[in-house]
């Protein structure tokens, strides 16, 4: 997939699907990529855009994007309250 169509799948989906999972990251500021609408590739591929995209919804702080070496799955999280080496570590824990 072109970098160009993932970010019009990041652009176009409604954020209608994103308010539960934007609740959860403002009160926790870490959340599990599997709450998002998005497959591994927008994560993989885009996640400076999806991160953007996240902000200009209501996703609150310094958001980041990260991948656990250890579950292979995508944390969400607000850098300025969860360090990086926290978000991977809280994705192998939970």
């Amino acid at each position: 997939m072109l970098l160009e169509e993932i970010v019009e799948i990041i652009e176009f989906t409604d954020t209608d699907h994103f308010s539960k999972s934007l609740d959860l990251f403002n009160e926790q500021g870490i959340i599990h990529g599997k709450e998002l609408p998005f497959l591994n590739v927008v994560f993989d591929k885009a996640p400076q855009q999806l991160a953007k995209k996240l902000s200009r919804t209501g996703f609150k702080g310094d958001v980041q994007i990260a991948k656990s070496e250890k579950t292979l799955s995508y944390v969400v999280f607000d850098s300025a309250r969860v360090s990086l080496v926290e978000a991977v570590q809280w994705d192998d824990v939970v």
